[in-house]
Formats: structure tokens, sequence, C-alpha cells
């Protein structure tokens, strides 16, 4: 395949969000109009903190394959890739005071707009009206915590997919026991604390080991160097899938049950897929948390680290995804 052709937009959320001039940036992949099936499937895909939506994008010099935008575009789906407020090339200049509850009010605010104008042919030129959407939300890492309090809080999806991220207590897999204390000991915030506060008591401790959390051992060393080059999580240069900047209040999202009143108000349907090493330190018990969803599917990838898309098994979360999309989305519509 050749490098995505895709369509970007900034879309104003200033007053879904309550902030001054913030615009929250978008890329449109759009597939054959043929291939979209009798139900089509418009996906949105939300980064994980220090990435921007270039992550779900991937073009690394001299390797093929690292595109998740091309595979769901190739499989017939409608797929857009989300910078949250405070990342990428989003709006950044209220990230001091930004809450998380805010960047999902804009996201939220972002889906619909583009939904709207799916259904109404506008979307795109020369790209046909979709009445009937079936919409999906997906995001990895802290943007699958963003995906599940837009759920929660405003009934965006008709079905979502957490990835990367635990609805009991999201913890970095790390190489010894003391480092693993010292992560579990800097993240215990609540969505009541204030932002400085985050920030200076991650401060205070020490760096977990980002590359053993982040990166399969098989992971090509040029793409690893490529990713943690100019440091994480806060990057003084960036390739094209990361993000310079990072809210503060994206910190609290390694807390324990950071994310539980939105998560137990969820009722459609919920695929929570992970690595083999990943931030849910008991998998199983995941599931258990969405009380009120009818159909929470369980999936770990072997082979693969926290940041799945560069994982030698890829394709195998996309694939699972695509599927499990087309097959709930036919379930969904034939009970309605």
């Amino acid at each position: 395949m050749g490098q995505s052709k895709a369509i970007d937009l900034r879309i104003d959320v200033s007053e879904a969000t309550g902030l001054d001039d913030a615009h929250v940036a978008v890329s449109l992949f759009l597939p054959d109009p043929a291939e979209l099936g009798d139900i089509p499937i418009i996906l949105f895909a939300g980064p994980g903190g220090g990435y921007s939506r270039g992550y779900f994008d991937i073009h690394a010099e001299g390797h093929d394959g690292y595109s998740e935008a091309e595979f769901h575009t190739a499989h017939g789906f409608v797929y857009v890739t989300i910078d949250h407020l405070g990342v990428g090339d989003s709006t950044t200049r209220h990230n001091a005071k930004l809450r998380i509850e805010t960047m999902a009010a804009g996201n939220d605010a972002v889906v619909r707009e583009l939904v709207a104008r799916l259904r109404d042919g506008t979307l795109a030129q020369g790209f046909p009206a979709v009445p009937d959407p079936f919409v999906v939300g997906c995001g990895q890492s802290l943007g699958g915590g963003i995906t599940m309090i837009m759920q929660g809080r405003h009934r965006t999806y008709d079905a979502i997919a957490p990835l990367g991220i635990s609805a009991i207590h999201t913890q970095l897999p790390q190489p010894s026991r003391d480092l693993e204390r010292m992560t579990r000991a800097t993240y215990c915030f609540t969505r009541a604390t204030p932002n400085q506060e985050m920030v200076t008591a991650r401060s205070q401790r020490g760096h977990p080991d980002w590359g053993y959390a982040f990166h399969w051992e098989e992971t090509l060393g040029d793409i690893i160097a490529t990713d943690m080059k100019g440091g994480y999580p806060k990057r003084e240069t960036t390739p094209h899938w990361g993000s310079l900047t990072l809210p503060p209040c994206a910190i609290g999202c390694n807390s324990p049950h950071f994310f539980a009143a939105e998560v137990a108000m969820i009722d459609v349907p919920v695929l929570l897929a992970m690595g083999e090493r990943d931030v849910c330190p008991d998998p199983h018990r995941e599931p258990a948390e969405f009380t009120s969803s009818p159909d929470v599917s369980l999936y770990i990838v072997p082979r693969m680290a926290h940041m799945h898309n560069f994982a030698p098994t890829r394709a195998r979360m996309w694939q699972r995804l695509n599927r499990w999309a087309r097959m709930v989305a036919a379930d969904v519509r034939a009970a309605s």
C-alpha cells in the first residue's frame, strides 16, 4: 500500500468546552465507497499520552505495514484520527487548566459534527452521504480513557474499544519490582486533584522504564530509537506520530479507578484489547467493571507491549478490531 491520503481538518469546540478559541485537529481517511458494506462503519481513534493522531498512520523510512489507517480503509471503514485538546496540532494554550472531562467534551463535539457531515454528504467532496453509519470509538491508552469518559458522559458512540487502558488501575509494566512500586506510588490521584499537584508529585518520583513498557523486544531497533528520541513523555523533538505537548490532567489517568463513574454507565458493546505486556496487571478482571454493558469482549495480543502499533503482531489487533466492529454492528442493528 502507498502512503495514506488524509484530509486534515480543524473543528471548533469552543462552545462544547467553554474554552476560548479551542480547536481539535483531525485527519479523515476514506475508503472506496463501494467497500462500505451493508452497515457502514465510521471509526474514531484517539492517541495515548505523548503521541498524536499520527500514531494511527505511522510511516517509517524503509518500513511498510505500520499504518492502521491504511488497514481500516482497505477494509471499508471511514477512519478518523483525533488530536485531543492539548495534543499535537490541536489547541494547546489552555493546557495548564485543562481537565480530562473537557478533553472528552471536545472530542464528543468533533464526533457529532463529523458524523452529521457523513450523514448529509458533506464530510468530503465526492464522498457520498451515509445516512445511517454505525459509530465506533477507539482509543489507545489516554485515548482509551477519554473514550470511556465520552461514552459515560455523552453517549457518543454505538460501541467502544478502549485499548491499553485499565478501568481498574492503569499501571505501567516494569522490569523490576522496585520500579513497579515506584510507578504505583507516583500515580495516586483523583479527578479533583489540581493539575499542578499532579505535575509536582510526578516530578518528585523516579522515572519508569518507558522502553520496556512500550516496546516488545522484537520491535525494530531503529523504530524504537525514533520513537524514544527527544525524550518521553516530555518530548523536546518528536517524530510525526508524537506530540510535543501533554496536558497535566492526563497524568491522573494512571490512578486507581480514575474512570469508574463513567465506566459503570457504559451500556454499549465494549472491546477491551491489550498487549501481552501492557498496563492491565490482571486483564481478566477488567470486563467485570462494565456492569451496564450487555457485551464485553477481552482480547490479549501476544508479543505486544503497550504501544500496540509498533509491535510485530500489530495487525492482529487491527484485524480483531475490524471484525469485532462488523460483528457488533450487525448484532445491534438486528436487535433494533
